[in-house]
């Protein structure tokens, strides 16, 4: 696994909301997606920030129509790009103490891909 990077494990796509979505529209995408986070978008189509299922728990009794995305995103994004080593990743998400990694295209801030802590058990399944 040690030359594995994180484009050949990463989830290709990312699921995003805009920071002017409602948390309603972010519980929907999560739901739907079936997915436990996703990346928050600016105007120019930059990922700036990430919600989870957690904040999203955090905020259930706030009106859900009127409290928008970046109003509880973790504007913390913990990114890597996509020619990083697979080990390279499991350290930040060890030192971060976070699941998930936005995979950015290494000239800026588009969300190309997404890597979990679920992907690189996947790939050491195959390498035994």
């Amino acid at each position: 696994m040690e030359d594995k990077k994180v484009l050949d494990v990463m989830t290709r796509g990312v699921v995003s909301v805009h920071l002017a979505d409602s948390i309603k529209e972010v519980a929907r995408a999560l739901a739907e997606n079936k997915i436990h986070a996703v990346a928050c978008m600016d105007d120019n189509g930059d990922a700036i920030g990430v919600i989870s299922e957690m904040d999203l728990l955090k905020v259930m009794d706030q009106d859900l129509d009127r409290t928008r995305a970046e109003d509880i995103m973790s504007s913390h994004l913990r990114s890597i790009t996509p020619n990083s080593s697979l080990r390279e990743a499991a350290e930040v998400m060890l030192g971060l103490k976070v699941h998930r990694l936005i995979v950015l295209h290494p000239e800026g801030r588009r969300a190309v891909g997404v890597l979990s802590i679920s992907d690189i058990i996947r790939e050491m399944t195959k390498e035994v």
